[in-house]
């Protein structure tokens, strides 16, 4: 099975493809690693990745795939703050994240 169809059995086309753009030349076990090393379940990377891209990309920012993950990460790590039964969806913390930082390409 190739990885855009594992990526959407588990996410949807529409987030499968956009979370493709957002690796760019990286495998998809870029982003599954990601999310193992932040203890996350890959498919809401693969959906937190797939906002991350579409907000870039309606912004014209350009940025590799490790950045764009290394983002996700943080925005991950910040969520943890939130106690469990409060915290959103990675997807959501992204968004969150977004709306108070944006998103800034390596200098």
């Amino acid at each position: 099975m190739s990885d855009r169809a594992k990526l959407v059995a588990a996410v949807g086309e529409a987030d499968a493809d956009a979370a493709l753009r957002l690796l760019g030349e990286l495998p998809l076990c870029a982003l599954v690693e990601a999310a193992d090393a932040a203890g996350e379940d890959w498919p809401e990377w693969a959906r937190a990745a797939a906002t991350l891209q579409r907000w870039v990309e309606t912004r014209g920012i350009a940025a590799d795939g490790r950045r764009k993950l290394g983002y996700l990460s943080c925005a991950a790590e910040g969520a943890r703050a939130v106690p469990a039964a409060m915290r959103p969806r990675l997807s959501r913390a992204v968004e969150d994240f977004l709306d108070a930082h944006g998103f800034e390409p390596a200098a």
